[in-house]
């Protein structure tokens, strides 16, 4: 039995069970899902951007190597395919839990094995690039300094790899290739947090008419992320969310570009943020300790 499957299943069986506190979650969740979708709308469609990350206030002490090499090697293969794209380009080289069971005479071993890096290096669009990219270097170039370049590339291509496991367990029976470095991206976040916990980020915020910028917490900003990752994916799972968005839309007078959440590979950015977190509370340890050895 799939993972979605049981999910759906604890959703009647506790809607069932507990139906006055069931109907009190879904308001809940409703409630909150209403205002945030209010700020992606404004965040998409209004004058300016609601809240974008600028930098860091952590100093970095060396140039970070690895990190300009993934943001130009993203770019460099991005252009290539855009020039010479393919209608298989995604399924042969994205990631699909489906295509795992293949057997080998339709899927090879090598393709299978292939596609847990190759799918982090493909983007759909040049807004799923740039944002990617962005999000690399403001969040990257501390981590890699931290860490050290070498480690920082095999970081980058482990997260990835793991990201992409979890959301073929959680959602073994996804149907299109996931694409794109969101999932390593988002654990380089999650390492962040671990390594920089008291940080703030220079934030650019468009308040209605005016636009201030102001130092926020970092792990405010990246724990919003997850957050929204987490409420997005439960209304997907379990409302027909897509329907409610388009008539909402609608409703503003946006028309013919609509936000659609469905190809959205939740549970590799979760899964990158907390394989993230993970390996860089080891690292973090590790360090501490040859630290203290050396100052013994």
């Amino acid at each position: 039995m799939s993972t979605s499957y049981l999910y759906r299943y604890w959703f009647v069986t506790f809607s069932i069970l507990y139906p006055t506190k069931f109907s009190e979650l879904n308001k809940f969740l409703i409630k909150i899902f209403a205002i945030i979708f209010k700020i992606i709308i404004m965040h998409f469609w209004g004058n300016g951007r609601i809240m974008f990350p600028l930098k860091t206030n952590i100093p970095v002490n060396r140039f970070p190597y690895g990190v300009w090499l993934i943001i130009i090697t993203n770019i460099v293969i991005y252009i290539y395919f855009r020039i010479n794209f393919h209608g298989l380009l995604f399924a042969d080289h994205g990631f699909m839990p489906l295509k795992m069971a293949m057997p080998s005479e339709i899927v090879s071993t090598g393709e299978k094995m292939s596609s847990f890096v190759t799918y982090m290096f493909l983007h759909s669009s040049s807004l799923h690039v740039a944002l990617n990219m962005y999000f690399l270097y403001v969040f990257g170039k501390n981590v890699e300094d931290y860490i050290g370049t070498v480690k920082f590339l095999c970081m980058y291509i482990i997260i990835g790899v793991l990201a992409v496991i979890i959301e073929a367990f959680m959602m073994p029976d996804l149907e299109y290739p996931i694409v794109g470095s969101s999932g390593a991206v988002a654990g380089i976040m999650g390492m962040f947090i671990v390594f920089f916990p008291f940080s703030k980020i220079k934030t650019f915020i468009f308040l209605l008419i005016y636009a201030i910028i102001r130092n926020i917490p970092s792990v405010i900003i990246i724990l919003l992320f997850i957050t929204f990752q987490l409420l997005l994916w439960y209304c997907e799972q379990f409302f027909n969310i897509n329907e409610y968005l388009r008539s909402f839309q609608e409703s503003i007078g946006i028309k013919g570009r609509y936000l659609n959440i469905s190809n959205v590979a939740y549970w590799t950015h979760i899964g990158g943020f907390l394989t993230g977190v993970m390996l860089g509370i080891i690292l973090k340890t590790v360090k501490i300790i040859r630290q203290r050895k050396n100052n013994a």
